[in-house]
């Protein structure tokens, strides 16, 4: 039975989870790219292994909403994080670009799987007319990682090195491991009464009610890719040292605007949302293509936020709300492939 609050323990727990998770991934986007120049690849091979993280998220989606539908979220989850942290400690001991290349494709599976099951048992303790509101505080997890992460990786990283730099992202997974065991996910005993043979195929690891806002996601993530990857690269072109001031720009109206934008979604307006969100997307862009200067980047990344955060828990509460129980997971699923898949092509 729902609850008519949001805030219980679950829900708290996963946004800790959602957290940590978070940060230890945008530890190492704006510095995996300076790391791979550094060890002698370029800038086409930057964009190869970033594009093969998603590659791996996107590729383990079309079997993680199957899995966390079949054999329960908690499982998957503690599963998945337990291979996640093995995984980053590889980062520390090969340092070639085909290693860190079949790496990242490895990362990037494990968070797919991990990402999908945390996702769907947010959805599962969320009250139905508040699903966009619950997403959007428990997006702004991710938010608060992306204020905080990239500025502190790149701070590591100049300072520190890249071997500092991949222990803090596996203490990071960790901490995440050690808040999903302390989940308790009361609706998984209720799917196992509910589930439905859905068969082989297609229709077993999709869920059609998620289609419509999964392939808006997918244009969306196109466009978020190309400024999170190369933001930083193309600063440094343009002279520009401080970059990290962007992300924070961008977070914090992010975290201003997303709790608001969730909430204004559940009511009646969630088409004039969705309008604002590609509006205010498409002046950012305009600003970095055409003033490139350092006021104008983060101006942009001010009005990217907005957009950013009126589009993403708006468009991911619809990919679940019509969603029975037992194939939650294969809508998030869905969802986060189209958007993986988005971010691959995008880099």
């Amino acid at each position: 039975m729902y609850l008519n609050s949001i805030w219980n323990k679950n829900f708290v727990l996963l946004c800790i989870a959602n957290l940590m998770l978070f940060m230890s991934m945008q530890l190492l986007l704006p510095t995996l790219p300076l790391y791979i120049i550094d060890i002698g690849g370029s800038k086409q091979d930057v964009g190869y292994i970033m594009g093969a993280y998603t590659l791996g998220a996107t590729l383990m989606r079309f079997l993680a909403g199957w899995l966390v539908d079949n054999y329960g979220r908690k499982k998957n989850i503690i599963i998945g994080l337990a291979l996640m942290l093995a995984i980053t400690v590889l980062y520390s001991i090969f340092k070639t670009v085909s290693t860190v290349m079949i790496i990242r494709v490895m990362h990037g599976m494990t968070f797919g799987l991990v990402s999908t099951a945390i996702g769907t048992m947010v959805a599962d303790v969320l009250p139905p007319a508040r699903m966009g509101e619950g997403i959007g505080y428990f997006g702004l997890a991710s938010t608060l990682s992306m204020a905080l992460a990239p500025m502190v990786g790149l701070w590591v990283y100049a300072f520190s090195g890249h071997t500092v730099l991949f222990i803090w992202v596996s203490i990071l997974t960790g901490l995440t491991l050690f808040s999903g065991i302390a989940v308790r996910n009361p609706i998984d005993f209720e799917i196992k009464k509910e589930k439905q043979a859905t068969g082989a195929g297609w229709n077993g690891v999709l869920e059609k009610t998620a289609f419509l806002p999964a392939s808006v996601s997918f244009f969306i993530a196109l466009i978020y890719s190309s400024i999170i990857y190369f933001i930083a690269l193309h600063a440094a072109e343009l002279g520009i040292a401080n970059i990290g001031a962007f992300f924070a720009i961008t977070s914090l109206t992010m975290l201003i605007v997303r709790p608001i934008s969730g909430k204004v979604a559940d009511g009646e307006k969630s088409d004039w949302i969705i309008i604002t969100g590609f509006i205010t997307i498409l002046t950012s862009l305009i600003f970095i293509a055409l003033l490139p200067n350092y006021l104008a980047l983060l101006i942009a990344g001010g009005i990217f936020g907005i957009g950013f955060s009126c589009l993403l828990p708006t468009l991911q509460a619809m990919a679940v709300r019509h969603a029975p129980a037992h194939r939650r997971g294969a809508a998030t699923g869905t969802y986060f492939m189209a958007f993986d898949l988005g971010l691959g092509l995008g880099a």
